[in-house]
């Protein structure tokens, strides 16, 4: 396996792109992120773990659902 990290920040052949950031504005509702991952290289798909950081408070909740993948 391929372990490299991709990261928001940093060396731009491992960063993704926020296409969508509704976490930021603390509502009090759930908002969503939508994350994008441009590659050539095969090998550094797919994306099997994920570690969250910065993920809020204490007393808030964090969840994640994976959606779609696109390979064009």
């Amino acid at each position: 396996a391929n372990e490299i990290e991709i990261r928001a920040e940093g060396n731009s052949r491992f960063t993704y792109g926020v296409t969508e950031d509704g976490c930021t504005s603390h509502t009090g509702a759930w908002g969503k992120t939508v994350i994008e991952y441009k590659t050539t290289k095969t090998s550094r798909l797919p994306i099997i773990d994920l570690a969250p950081m910065d993920v809020g408070a204490p007393d808030q909740e964090f969840g994640i659902k994976i959606g779609p993948v696109c390979f064009l």
